[in-house]
């Protein structure tokens, strides 16, 4: 997968999983799901801090924590 479909498959587990704003999330939770839909732990990492960089989440020890609404 490119980093772009690895953004948009985290993106879409966030709404999933419908996570309220500032409420921190483990990193763990995401994992696990995204490594079964063939994503890297890379590719994962990368579109985590490329949604940290935009100020979409901050990543506060081993969790997320949404900032704003997609």
């Amino acid at each position: 997968m490119t980093d772009i479909d690895s953004r948009a498959a985290l993106i879409t587990l966030l709404k999933e999983m419908r996570l309220e704003l500032g409420v921190p999330l483990s990193l763990y939770e995401l994992g696990p799901p995204l490594v079964r839909q063939g994503i890297s732990q890379d590719s994962i990492v990368d579109a985590l801090y490329a949604l940290k960089d935009e100020g979409v989440i901050d990543l506060p020890g081993n969790r997320l924590v949404l900032l704003k609404v997609f």
